[in-house]
């Protein structure tokens, strides 16, 4: 019986205990979307309104203070819309200072086209008023910008000299708009065509910036110095 029992676990089918352990599955590799630079973006609808506005004002090809309503584009638009954008995509990549000036000086040029646009009303609604209502008014505007440029120009005194050199243009372009204002003068008056070359040079430093941030090793065989401050990498703007 016992040999019976034996014959038949001897045919009992052996199974293979050296199977392989099961695989892990791998990790999975998440490519995070590489951030581009808003700056040029920024500094370019910043160039090419001020530049505008500001031959206008000098009164090149124009009546100074002239061409007033093709500005109105450029100023709700790439001034203004383009450049609040640029400011918004500064402060997703963690840019505080471009997300702060590209914001501040679009919504500028939003509020400087509206203020001027025809059919807003706010121009007429000072015709019964002596004609010093107005500018005072204006000069007001223009003071408190001043304020925020000079504020802007301290931040800027670690990053590069021409960032530097275009808001000490900007600050004394606002300066001497502001005092046309208040100083009652002329559409042409002295003040204003002295803000306004000051203008014309913060649009061409403007330019000068965005080309060098844009211009890249990877991109360009052309590299724009910038100058920067205590060979601090900490740049804004550029």
């Amino acid at each position: 019986m016992a040999d019976h029992i034996n014959s038949k676990l001897t045919h009992l089918p052996t199974y293979n205990t050296n199977m392989p352990e099961p695989q892990q599955p791998s990790a999975v590799r998440i490519i995070q979307p590489a951030n581009g630079n808003p700056g040029p973006l920024g500094l370019f609808a910043f160039a090419v309104t001020t530049i505008i506005a500001n031959i206008y004002n000098v009164g090149a090809g124009v009546p100074a203070g002239g061409g007033g309503a093709l500005l109105m584009g450029f100023a709700f638009w790439y001034g203004g819309i383009v450049q609040v954008l640029a400011g918004m995509w500064a402060m997703k990549v963690g840019n505080t200072f471009e997300a702060t000036a590209f914001s501040s000086f679009g919504a500028y040029w939003i509020a400087f086209g509206y203020m001027f646009m025809p059919g807003t009303m706010i121009k007429e609604s000072y015709a019964n008023s002596p004609p010093e209502a107005l500018q005072n008014a204006t000069g007001i505007f223009l003071l408190v910008w001043t304020l925020l440029a000079m504020i802007l120009t301290v931040g800027t005194t670690r990053s590069t000299v021409a960032t530097v050199i275009m808001f000490v243009f900007l600050d004394f372009h606002l300066l001497f708009m502001t005092a046309n204002e208040f100083g009652h003068y002329p559409e042409e008056g002295w003040p204003k065509k002295v803000g306004a070359i000051c203008g014309i040079i913060t649009a061409l430093m403007a330019f000068y910036n965005g080309a060098a941030a844009l211009w890249l090793p990877s991109n360009s065989h052309i590299l724009l110095p910038v100058g920067p401050f205590n060979n601090s990498n900490d740049v804004h703007i550029v």
